[in-house]
């Protein structure tokens, strides 16, 4: 595919997959470029940036792991459910049936799927570490409760109705 095709195909994909956050949120993740104003826009970008490489030129599983890393890792903060999360692989699907045709476009589809897979694997594992995260979280901050709390004296509970 000619160069020219995969920066036009980087262009619409980045594009569609900026529409999925807010008005607001988009227009600064697609503007800034500074890697340490923006680090999500550069997340998205160099990652959108090396799946669409990898697709097009042999799928390196290191690095499609990589870039799919990087991605889930926001998606699965951004607590948004698993289809929307994995909505950025078929958005692309969409897009290269426009450039495409015949075998071409069966291989890239089947890598497309085990793109997907892949990031479906990460999505999971990173919403997994969120919720153990949270619920650490509130394990550490009842604790703290406890230890600031005066200690009660059984008979105050059997008072106000306790067993």
């Amino acid at each position: 595919m000619p160069v020219e095709d995969k920066e036009d195909i980087a262009g619409l994909w980045l594009g569609r997959v900026l529409r999925s956050y807010p008005h607001q949120s988009a227009e600064f993740l697609a503007a800034e470029n500074d890697p340490f104003r923006n680090p999500v826009g550069s997340t998205i970008r160099h990652s959108l940036d090396v799946l669409l490489a990898e697709l097009l030129h042999g799928m390196d599983k290191s690095r499609v792991s990589a870039a799919l890393d990087s991605f889930m890792q926001i998606r699965a903060i951004q607590d948004l459910p698993p289809s929307q999360a994995l909505e950025f692989l078929f958005q692309l699907k969409e897009i290269l049936r426009l450039q495409v045709s015949g075998a071409q476009k069966a291989l890239l589809d089947g890598r497309i799927d085990e793109m997907a897979l892949l990031a479906f694997d990460l999505y999971v594992k990173y919403r997994e570490r969120t919720y153990q995260a949270r619920s650490n979280e509130v394990r550490r901050r009842v604790f703290v409760l406890e230890r600031r709390l005066p200690p009660c004296d059984p008979t105050d509970w059997q008072e106000r109705g306790g067993i």
